[in-house]
This record gives structure tokens, C-alpha cells and sequence, in this order.
């Protein structure tokens, strides 16, 4: 793709171009020459059929975290009708600064990095509904059987098909949401800057309408893998404290977000977008991270399927 256009739009002749990756979309680090000054900026292309609601989606919420003390990155691009690349794109400064996966690494940082996860994502979660465009944010009550109508179609995907699966979604069907927010959809350590005075959430494309304890269950699994469950713990403490919430019926929704992704995972299509998104480097993350990670969401999912209510972690 000729970055071009997309580089005049910015300000400044394209001098470096690096890509960042993503599955669902395309994420580039530009560099510009502006009148003789190196500009740096993120460049995202979003894909598919809802490309452009996806784009219209992470723009909005870019625009209201301020108000909700919350960091954004700096928008200083947004093409969602495509001209300049045939697909809409968002571009913004870019943010200097770690991946808070990072921080869970180290043995010093990591409770201090699974709370701050906590305490951005329960600003994240006050984000009055009303600001929100309803045809851009989709979501109801019934969010948990839409869960599990999502976790019965991957089954059904999956082979062979295992029992607890659908035991899970049956379950899951009786659930009842006590509260309606915005949810992020993919909160993990990996989408959460540390950098330039502050934490950014990033990769917000996805975000919807639906039950704040998916995003805490999705984020417990990954804080979990990367640095125990005592980490995650800290994250939940963390969240409930500030959002004035209880983890009690937490185990449920673990399993469930761990069984939705161990299952996406496990599809052989996913295969094969991983295998054309990292090139020679599969076999090895692969062997690293996938094979471990799935044997890591597997065992929650049969897990915390059986646990009592109160024990939360």
C-alpha cells in the first residue's frame, strides 16, 4: 500500500514506515519529515465489513476519555470514508512508552501495573451511556446470552466437540447483567500504554454495551498468565474498590470469556491468520505463547465452571 497520501495528509514527506501488527486490523508506525522536523505517528486501517463503524467507534471514545480522566492518544487524522487508502483510517500522535504486559514481568512492578489496570478500567466503565451514539454502540441486558450463543457457534466449529462447552453456555444463558456500561471488549496488558505522563487504552474498535465484569474476567486471564493469579487479584481488588462492585460470581464469567477465547483460538481458520501474521516467527510463537496460553484458558474454563459462587480467584 502507497502511505503516500496518507503522509501529505499528515503534514510531511513519509520518511520511515514500520508495521505494528493486529489480526482484525492494520496498525503502522509513520514517520514524516514536516519542514525539516521527524513527526512520529500511529496509522491504523480498519478491515472488514464494518470497518467503518469500527473506526467511528474508537474515534468517539477517544473523544470522551478526557472528560472521564482518562488519557487519549492525539487524533489528528480521521479518514472514515477510506479516500486516502480505500478503507477508513485513524491517525494520532505517537505515544511513547511500554505495554503494561511488560510491567507485569517484572517481579518489583507487577501488583503495582495488574492495579492500575483495575483503576483505568473502572474510569472506563463510567463513561456515561448517554454520550454514546446508540447505532455505534450496540449491547442490551441480554449480553450474556448473546455470550452464550457465541460460545455454542465456536463449539460447533470446534473439533471434537467437548461437553463442558456446552454445559458452560447453558449456564451462562441464566445469567442476569446487574449493570450496563461501556465495555472495552479486549482489555488486556497488552492494549494499555504506559507512556507520556500517563496510561492510554488503546484498540477500542470493539468496544460495546454490556456487563463491566467481562472486561475484569477477559483482563484476569491474561494479567493471570503473565504474572499469577495473585496479580490478577490485585487487579480485582483494585477494579471492585473503585467501582464499588463484588467479585462474587466472578468464576462463571471467567470461564466463559477463557472458553470464548480458547475456542477462537482452537479454529482452524485462526490458524491460519496467525500462521500469515507473523511469517517464520509461528512455529516459535507458537511454541511460546499460543500452545501455553490455550492450555492456560482451557484449565479455567473446566476449572471455574465448577467453583462456588464466593470463591471469586
Amino acid at each position: 500500500m502507497d502511505f503516500t497520501a496518507i503522509a501529505d495528509a499528515l503534514g510531511g514527506r513519509l520518511v520511515r514506515l514500520s508495521k505494528l501488527g493486529g489480526l482484525a486490523n492494520e496498525s503502522y508506525r509513520v514517520e514524516v519529515d514536516a519542514a525539516g522536523r521527524i513527526e512520529k505517528f500511529a496509522v491504523k486501517l480498519y478491515k472488514g465489513s464494518n470497518s467503518k463503524l469500527k473506526a467511528e467507534r474508537e474515534l468517539t471514545v477517544f473523544k470522551l476519555m478526557p472528560k472521564y480522566g482518562l488519557r487519549a492518544p492525539s487524533v489528528v487524522l480521521a479518514d472514515l470514508e477510506g479516500r486516502l487508502a480505500g478503507k477508513p483510517v485513524l491517525a494520532w500522535k505517537w505515544v511513547e512508552g511500554i505495554a503494561v504486559e511488560k510491567a507485569l514481568e517484572g517481579a518489583c512492578s507487577r501488583y503495582a501495573a495488574a492495579r492500575a489496570m483495575g483503576a483505568v478500567l473502572s474510569r472506563l466503565h463510567s463513561i456515561h451511556t448517554g454520550d454514546l451514539e446508540p447505532r455505534l454502540f450496540a449491547g442490551k441486558e441480554g449480553f450474556w446470552e448473546e455470550e452464550a450463543s457465541t460460545i455454542r457457534l465456536l463449539e460447533k466449529l470446534h473439533s471434537p466437540i467437548e461437553q463442558v462447552f456446552s454445559e458452560l453456555a447453558d449456564k451462562l444463558g441464566s445469567l442476569k447483567t446487574d449493570r450496563v456500561t461501556l465495555i472495552h471488549g479486549d482489555y488486556n496488558p497488552g492494549n494499555i500504554i504506559v507512556g507520556d505522563g500517563g496510561i492510554y487504552v488503546m484498540d477500542l474498535e470493539g468496544a460495546r454495551l454490556g456487563d463491566p465484569m467481562y472486561d475484569v474476567a477477559y483482563a484476569c486471564i491474561f494479567i493471570a498468565f503473565k504474572a499469577g493469579w495473585k496479580a490478577a487479584e490485585a487487579f480485582v481488588l483494585k477494579y471492585c474498590e473503585l467501582a464499588n462492585c463484588d467479585p462474587r460470581g466472578l468464576n462463571l464469567k471467567l470461564a466463559a470469556a477463557a472458553a470464548k477465547l480458547y475456542l477462537l483460538l482452537s479454529y482452524k481458520g485462526m490458524e491460519s491468520i496467525l500462521r500469515e501474521k507473523t511469517g517464520a516467527l509461528y512455529p516459535a510463537a507458537n511454541f511460546l505463547f499460543l500452545k501455553p496460553f490455550k492450555k492456560h484458558l482451557k484449565a479455567i474454563a473446566l476449572e471455574r465452571l465448577t467453583r462456588g459462587r464466593g470463591e471469586w480467584l
